[in-house]
């Protein structure tokens, strides 16, 4: 699925990606100039370090099956900044650590508009 379907249009999803470099510029001291590369290869290969937001939907991967995790999740809230509160609809909410998103892939994210 492409990056803009998830947020809607093109435009909202290059207003995410700049953001999103914002952020890496301002909180994580990346070169300006790296940013925008970094976010856009992170939403290449799903990467959760920078996709992960709470209100999203991620499924398994095809290639983690049968690894006892849930087949889908909903991430409620973040606990601290390598934790998610998830829910998977089978035993409720969860505390994920981040590093486990890379097993699923973002299915579907819905922005909320002001």
């Amino acid at each position: 699925m492409k990056f803009s379907k998830l947020l809607g249009s093109e435009t909202e999803a290059v207003r995410w990606m700049e953001s999103r470099a914002r952020g890496l510029v301002l909180w994580h001291r990346v070169a300006p100039q790296d940013a925008y590369a970094l976010v856009e290869a992170a939403v290449a290969e799903h990467d959760p370090a920078i996709l992960a937001e709470i209100g999203q939907v991620w499924t398994l991967r095809p290639e983690a099956g049968g690894s006892g995790l849930p087949a889908v999740l909903y991430l409620t809230h973040w606990l601290d900044r390598d934790h998610l509160v998830v829910e998977d609809g089978a035993t409720g909410s969860a505390v994920l650590p981040l590093v486990t998103l890379h097993s699923y892939q973002l299915d579907y994210w819905q922005l909320e508009h002001p």
